[in-house]
């Protein structure tokens, strides 16, 4: 059972007082509505919500009426209403609050104002509103399309937030709050929707934010479909076992009359997402020639009240994960592009191919951008 937080708390606490005006203590209460011990003081102090019924049957033990419980709170507003997360004005920025495994957490954004947090939340609710209309087909694409423009948003509003913080900390929660969706999912389990909805927004996010920028120099970055997975694989007779859905996003240049493909790029929140599964993928592209990059929100924490999404890429200097080892060392992916502000870059001494490199989303023209397109300059010229 949830706790009560917000208005809710502050309601039930008025339970106590009504109790004790009714002359009856918690065990009598307790006896009368054959509740095991502790029940009852558990609800006034908002460590339990009781459900709607329960609030009601002990209303009528004491004989106080709805009206009473109300006496004295202050009108709920759409702020007081209990959301997996919101947030409040505090001075010139803005805390969110969420719960976070066992902890309430808070995460602060500076400079931030709550109306800009209420419309990144309205951007998310009125594309997952479309899926009243959607059939089971249409579905997915409608929940990615919704969580690619909320995250798109927020990034447009706070460009001078850490990205990854906005995707974990922000669209991730927002997203699990059923009060999001149509109410016709209300018995979904979101945080295991989000892995699959997750994964096909931050596609639908690096290919808008990024294709139209690439376009202009003839780079074509897009998602491509089952079928034209498979049949890339088969063309491309790549040695080893081969599985065309590690293939995430497709890169192709333009040349006369055709386009022509140059490369993948992989796709991944955090590194928990198994990267490893893609790397077979990724050492048969990069030995045929073809590049391979992985891109990641690197997201990365541990649950606390004050959390910190630290990554896997960051630690201290002189000190390297596997993960980064992988990538500096082994060459298993051509280079890696993480948009957690946590995250350590190598030293430019590396190759662009084995270096990790730290980008946001102020600008298409990036590194990412530039090294996509020397990468297709040189594979042309091959």
């Amino acid at each position: 059972m949830p706790e009560a937080r917000g208005y809710l708390k502050s309601l039930l606490a008025n339970l106590r007082t009504l109790r004790e005006r009714a002359g009856l203590n918690e065990s009598a209460l307790e006896e009368r509505l054959i509740l095991g011990p502790g029940w009852v003081g558990r609800f006034e102090r908002g460590e339990i919500a009781p459900s709607i019924d329960m609030v009601l049957a002990i209303l009528h033990e004491i004989n106080f009426s709805f009206a009473d419980l109300l006496q004295g709170l202050p009108k709920p507003g759409a702020a007081a209403i209990d959301r997996v997360i919101f947030a409040e004005q505090s001075g010139d920025d803005i805390v969110i609050h969420f719960s976070y495994a066992r902890f309430d957490a808070h995460y602060t954004l500076p400079n931030c104002r709550l109306d800009e947090f209420e419309s990144v939340m309205k951007t998310l609710r009125d594309g997952l509103s479309r899926l009243t209309n959607a059939d089971d087909t249409q579905s997915e694409a409608v929940k990615s399309d919704a969580v690619a423009r909320a995250f798109l948003r927020a990034v447009a509003i706070w460009p001078h937030a850490n990205p990854s913080d906005l995707w974990w900390f922000v669209i991730y929660r927002a997203y699990c709050d059923p009060y999001n969706h149509p109410a016709q999912y209300a018995q979904l389990d979101f945080t295991q929707s989000w892995k699959r909805t997750g994964g096909w927004a931050l596609e639908e996010v690096l290919v808008r934010h990024y294709g139209p920028h690439l376009k202009r120099h003839g780079v074509n970055l897009f998602i491509a479909d089952g079928a034209a997975k498979q049949q890339l694989v088969r063309g491309l007779e790549l040695p080893g076992r081969v599985e065309a859905d590690k293939i995430d996003v497709v890169l192709t240049g333009d040349t006369r009359g055709a386009s022509r493909f140059f490369g993948v790029v992989h796709v991944k929140a955090s590194f928990a997402e198994r990267r490893t599964d893609d790397v077979p993928l990724s050492r048969a592209l990069r030995d045929a020639g073809y590049t391979s990059p992985l891109w990641t929100m690197d997201c990365k924490g541990t649950p606390y009240a004050h959390p910190s999404n630290r990554g896997e890429l960051g630690g201290v200097v002189g000190k390297r994960s596997a993960k980064r080892l992988d990538i500096e060392d082994q060459g298993e992916f051509t280079g890696c592009f993480s948009y957690n502000r946590n995250t350590r870059p190598s030293p430019e001494t590396l190759p662009p191919e084995r270096r990790v490199q730290v980008c946001d989303f102020t600008n298409s023209d990036d590194a990412f951008s530039q090294f996509i397109l020397r990468r297709w300059q040189e594979f042309r010229a091959f």
